[in-house]
């Protein structure tokens, strides 16, 4: 079983080639300008690498952001980790469910889970990698992003 605290995780901080490490294990490819973009977003000392702080400040941030222009690569990255509660290391439908209700509510469920897995049907056995997880909330933020750019627009 893996460890699940960030210090256990990551002892207490996480560098380039630790969060490298973990999408080594996970199966999931990414550059390392990718890798070190993601931990630039967050790292407010400028010392290359997410302390605890750092890591609270970003975490608490995403949760609460409703108009998703926050950065949330390394969130989502955590959301995957917290949420592959069978450490199987993919996310199944079930546990998207909590995810999503948490982020969107229960109105937008339903199409959220859609978007991502195809069905919204809770008994599916659809299951996601780490890099599949990324892709689908990537393209879930963008159409989110581009429905408010829409609405500020006719609002003018």
């Amino acid at each position: 079983m893996r460890p699940k605290t960030f210090s256990e995780l990551f002892g207490g901080w996480i560098p380039e080639d630790e969060l490298s490490s973990v999408f080594r294990i996970l199966g999931h490819t990414a550059k390392k300008t990718e890798i070190e973009d993601m931990i630039w977003e967050v790292d407010d000392d400028c010392d290359m690498c997410v302390n605890w702080p750092e890591f609270q400040t970003m975490y608490n941030r995403c949760r609460q952001d409703k108009t998703g222009y926050e950065p949330r690569r390394l969130f989502n990255v955590v959301e995957f980790l917290m949420n592959d509660k069978d450490d199987s290391g993919t996310v199944s439908i079930e546990e998207a469910m909590q995810i999503l209700y948490l982020r969107f509510g229960k109105g937008l469920l339903d199409s959220h889970l859609e978007d991502m897995f195809g069905t919204s049907d809770a008994n599916s056995t659809s299951d996601l990698t780490l890099t599949e997880f990324l892709n689908s909330l990537h393209l879930s933020q963008a159409k989110h992003l581009r429905s408010t750019a829409k609405s500020h627009q006719q609002k003018r």
